[in-house]
């Protein structure tokens, strides 16, 4: 923007003519174009009311910097938004007509029936002789030609929509119902109820209303909850990860560094094991990260410093294994049949246990 003239208009008043203009178009180009400044200059001007809000402008009883000024022109065009989708639900939408690159212009009914009916006496005398026939276009009160319009009906979908909108009678409402059951499945627990069934009838059973216990299916909304633990031990045993203490060193009045504690497991690779070795002490207590990974503890600083490396497996205890042979052959146990003789089952006596001296018969 050049050099602002004698008779330029002062900045808050350009300020409030944008602002206004902005309600209407929100391009904010285009409002600088109309009233005749760079549109640079809009924009420096929103960047100096950020940066100093003691700029504050007085618009339609508002006091506020620029910007937010900007911001609030921006949506108060909604309301014109809204008057231009009552105008299309309602009124339709015009538009001139065009034939052939030229505009079209509306003819007079009066005149056109005079036109053909009329003699040239007649015709002169009523419209003048300087009016050919062939005008007979309707005109305005300044004598200008009205162009034709082309007139769309209103939007019935505009239409709906607003009504659906502004009263509640024709909102649009769907309502969906779900009826399902479900519970809580603790792990451990056993039983399974049934969905409810209809009450027993003839006519329910007659028409298929109601199932047989047999058919009812188990219901699919379970929430599967662990069993709580009884003690902290078998917390400790299904949750809590195995992890490995990590070393603390401590140094002397001097400031050397000292020996780890006995209990302490140092681990080659690790910054309190790089620190030992730069200064002098003994780390040959040290074990690799791989050999406490597959010991089964989770650190993430171990993992670390083995990448990629899998744990192996770890065999069973003594104790673990005789724990899951005595869980199998109560299993076994539980499953064996009763004992059936071949003489038994050769001549269909039915079931029983051989006894010395004969055999017993079931009825």
């Amino acid at each position: 923007m050049g050099r602002p003239g004698k008779h330029a208009r002062p900045r808050q008043e350009v300020q409030v003519d944008i602002l206004n203009r902005l309600t209407i178009k929100p391009s904010l180009k285009g409002a600088a174009r109309e009233v005749g400044i760079n549109p640079a200059t809009i924009f420096k001007w929103i960047r100096e009311s950020v940066d100093d809000p003691s700029l504050t402008l007085d618009w339609l009883g508002h006091k506020d910097t620029f910007a937010n000024l900007v911001n609030l022109a921006r949506k108060l065009q909604i309301v014109v938004l809204e008057h231009e989708a009552r105008s299309l639900a309602t009124l339709g939408h015009s538009q001139a007509r065009w034939h052939d690159g030229k505009p079209c212009y509306r003819h007079d009914p009066k005149i056109e029936a005079d036109a053909l009916t009329m003699d040239d006496l007649d015709w002169d005398f009523t419209y003048g002789r300087d009016r050919s026939r062939d005008d007979v276009y309707v005109r305005d009160e300044n004598g200008a030609l009205i162009p034709e319009e082309i007139v769309s009906p209103p939007n019935a979908q505009l239409l709906v929509k607003m009504l659906a909108s502004l009263v509640p009678g024709y909102a649009e409402k769907s309502e969906l119902s779900v009826t399902h059951q479900g519970r809580v499945l603790i792990e451990g627990d056993t039983q399974q109820p049934q969905a409810a069934l209809p009450p027993p009838s003839d006519f329910n059973q007659s028409f298929g209303l109601a199932s047989r216990p047999d058919q009812v299916q188990r219901q699919t909304n379970v929430l599967f909850a662990p069993r709580p633990c009884q003690n902290s031990e078998e917390f400790d045993s299904k949750f809590r990860k195995k992890l490995l203490r990590e070393v603390v060193l401590f140094r002397d009045s001097d400031g050397k560094l000292l020996d780890i504690l006995p209990d302490d497991v140092l681990v080659i690779g690790s910054h309190q094991y790089r620190a030992l070795q730069d200064a002098g002490r003994n780390v040959e207590s040290a074990i690799h990260p791989t050999t406490l990974i597959d010991e089964g503890f989770e650190n993430d600083w171990l993992k670390a410093l083995a990448p990629g490396h899998k744990p192996k497996f770890v065999p069973p205890t003594p104790e673990e294994n005789l724990e899951v042979a005595v869980k199998a052959a109560a299993k076994m146990a539980a499953a064996e049949k009763p004992y059936i003789s071949p003489e038994a089952r050769a001549e269909g006596l039915g079931r029983g246990t051989p006894r010395p001296g004969g055999y017993r018969i079931v009825s």
